[in-house]
């Protein structure tokens, strides 16, 4: 492995250590004049109200029904379907639990993932009136206990009437599910109150405090830097969609917004109106304490009053798939990461490449182990040019070595003359380069596809590898090795054993490699140990192709 060669592997142990860090998250986006930020306006207080208070003359209140009503109790109703199990309180209309039955809980596996934190208030809605007053938070009547869904029964919808303390209803709201989609539609009617609505931003829908974490591990410990995707997004319509992430101030967005959405590593709400549109949008940094398992992040959309008593809008509450969240042409899946500009074509060509081998193999480790074959494969003819490459390298050294004997004191002749004499024996020295270099995005782009792609979070290989986005562990040491860590997996030591292979059948016996022959591979031990077991599959398989190749070339000399 001559020095080009050893600082391309350099390169690629830096940037991956570096990558997480420095990696911007979405690319920077320049609000454009049509959108207005001011800072958030402190909310009125919330206060439940009656009829009374509101000076509608025609809502006649019958002192009868008054003397005997009492506020409603709370109640939970439960919506099944095929995809989630979801708990709506009677309180506000929250949801109160969000469970998606194709995701596995990561302590306990018996168990599926529930989105929703204990004790956060989800899809609260607030509408303000003209006196100043707030109705949030009001206890609701309902249509139906609970709701379950299946392929013969596909939709249903839970209508709450929310009333006041002396029973009167103040406004409805309608949820209406489905049994084969995570979205469902949300449908507000203010008539009994609608006069007394603000014009401005007369209701507020507020997903203020984000999503559960999904990925934390039997011992408390997040394994894959969860809080590192939580953002939150608004969408303006006709603009790219604007990120905000827990360093940002809150700010109001006025306009007409899409939608807004807040996410998780793999999972992702969004509200949106494709009808008519938000009129503004609040982000909310986290409120949560470091040691909660939850994002803490969320936001608000408003909508004015304008002419309509009715608000129409929808709900999206599920995983980050691709192929989901472009269904709904709404450009939901542009809040996923694909990485740099320069290397998003990569990732997306490997995601597809992977996907679409997956529809014919069930597994996932397979699917890897053959795209590793296919890509050496087509990298193969620029493998055969840079041996050529070396060998020639070899043959023209003896002049090299003259050539810097009689230009000692003069760098420039001497490096005119060597290019001269590579010309002269038609030697490229950067032939011997581009095997190692062309890979490069490559590999950074299964590191991003494995990192933040739902499709490999709990997928199987074999034995004890049981999800390929999460690092392998074989077993546990009692102690932590600096950089290493305590868990052990099979997979980095091959990966480190079929490189020093490789690595001592190209070098040979040359004195001045040695120590480079010994280093990287336990340096990239280390370094992969806490990678994503898919990602050292894919390199490990790569390394024996190249051992074999090389075995191959050897034997055809």
């Amino acid at each position: 492995m001559d020095k080009n060669t050893k600082i391309a592997f350099f390169l690629i142990a830096l940037v991956i250590i570096l990558f997480p860090y420095f990696m911007p998250k979405n690319p920077e986006v320049v609000k454009e004049p049509s959108v207005q930020e001011e800072k958030v306006l402190e909310q009125p207080v919330e206060k439940t109200i009656s009829v009374a208070d509101l000076s509608v003359p025609e809502i006649k209140i019958d002192s009868s029904v008054v003397d005997l009503y009492t506020q409603p109790a709370e109640k939970n109703i439960t919506i099944e379907t095929d995809l989630y199990k979801a708990i709506v309180s009677t309180k506000g209309g929250v949801i109160k639990s969000w469970k998606i039955k194709k995701y596995k809980n990561k302590v306990d596996t018996t168990k599926i993932i529930d989105l929703i934190y204990e004790n956060t208030k989800n899809l609260q809605t607030e509408i303000f009136l003209i006196n100043g007053n707030t109705l949030t938070d009001l206890f609701a009547e309902v249509n139906t206990d609970n709701i379950l869904l299946d392929e013969s029964y596909k939709s249903e919808e839970l209508k709450l009437e929310f009333v006041d303390n002396e029973g009167q209803t103040l406004y409805t709201q309608t949820y209406k599910f489905y049994n084969d989609k995570y979205s469902f539609d949300v449908s507000i009617d203010t008539t009994p109150i609608f006069e007394n609505i603000k014009e401005d931003k007369g209701v507020a829908v507020n997903w203020k405090e984000g999503l559960s974490y999904t990925e934390v591990s039997d011992n408390g410990k997040n394994l894959n830097r969860e809080d590192y995707y939580r953002e939150t997004y608004a969408k303006v319509k006709g603009e790219d969609y604007l990120n905000f992430d827990d360093n940002d101030d809150p700010e109001k967005l006025n306009g007409s917004i899409e939608w807004g959405a807040t996410r998780t590593k793999y999972f992702e709400l969004f509200i949106y109106d494709k009808e008519n549109n938000f009129d503004a949008f609040v982000n909310h940094p986290s409120s949560a304490d470091k040691s909660e398992l939850y994002t803490g992040m969320g936001f608000s959309v408003f909508l004015d009053k304008k002419s309509t008593p009715v608000k129409n809008f929808n709900v999206y509450l599920g995983p980050m798939d691709h192929s989901i969240l472009e269904s709904y042409d709404l450009e939901f899946e542009s809040t996923l990461n694909w990485g740099w500009s320069i290397i998003k074509p990569f990732s997306l060509a490997i995601y597809y490449t992977l996907t679409f081998l997956h529809q014919y193999i069930s597994n996932y480790g397979v699917v890897i182990i053959l795209l590793s074959l296919l890509v050496n494969t087509l990298v193969l003819p620029f493998t055969l040019k840079s041996y050529k490459s070396q060998s020639q390298m070899k043959k023209i050294q003896p002049y090299i070595k003259d050539l810097k004997e009689k230009y000692k004191g003069d760098a420039q002749k001497q490096q005119q003359a060597t290019m001269e004499l590579y010309k002269k024996h038609g030697v490229n020295p950067f032939g011997s380069c581009l095997p190692t270099l062309i890979p490069m995005p490559i590999l950074y782009g299964m590191f991003i596809v494995f990192g933040a792609t739902i499709e490999f979070r709990g997928a199987e290989f074999m034995w004890w590898i049981t999800d390929l986005s999460l690092p392998e562990i074989m077993f546990t040491l009692p102690f932590s090795i600096p950089m290493y860590g305590a868990n052990v997996g099979l997979l980095p030591i091959l990966m480190a054993v079929t490189m020093f292979m490789q690595m001592k059948d190209t070098m040979g016996a040359d004195p001045n490699q040695k120590m480079m022959k010994y280093f990287m591979p336990i340096f990239l031990l280390v370094l992969f140990n806490n990678f994503a077991s898919g990602l050292i599959l894919y390199y490990t398989i790569g390394n024996v192709f190249r051992m074999v190749q090389q075995k191959f070339i050897k034997s055809e000399k």
